[in-house]
């Protein structure tokens, strides 16, 4: 049997997303949702990621890294099914929150259009114990 190479075995493409991968995926597939990220989502996205603890004390390289590695696996996988493995990785305590940070993210630019309004919708079943949250 032939060896994978170590780069490709611990890849996100090969296993399962850790949080941070998760989270930063999430706002990935997020902005995505209208097939268009408006400057003031994208410019919300580099707060929330810099003001969170996570990723506050990280350098900015290793960020970097991690969002450009997130963003050829949604290029490459597609939102959808990237997103639906951010479920998976982000516990369920932490769900909750995380759909209310994106709602904040997608809010950024004043509207929230239809494409927007269907992620959400498509996601709020997965994250918190109700649809009504969404609603």
């Amino acid at each position: 049997m032939a060896k994978v190479p170590s780069r490709r075995r611990n890849s996100p493409r090969t296993r399962g997303l850790t949080l941070d991968e998760a989270v930063i995926a999430l706002f990935i597939g997020a902005m995505n949702a209208n097939d268009h990220v408006a400057a003031d989502e994208a410019a919300r996205a580099h707060h929330l990621i810099w003001s969170t603890r996570r990723f506050r004390r990280r350098s900015g390289d290793a960020v970097g890294k991690l969002i450009q590695d997130m963003r050829v696996l949604v290029e490459e996988s597609g939102a959808e099914a990237v997103v639906a493995r951010v479920v998976r990785a982000i516990p369920a305590r932490l769900r909750a929150p995380a759909f209310a940070v994106v709602v904040d993210l997608l809010l950024a630019d004043g509207k929230l259009d239809g494409p927007e309004r269907r992620f959400l919708r498509g996601r709020s079943p997965t994250w918190s114990r109700s649809r009504t949250n969404c609603d």
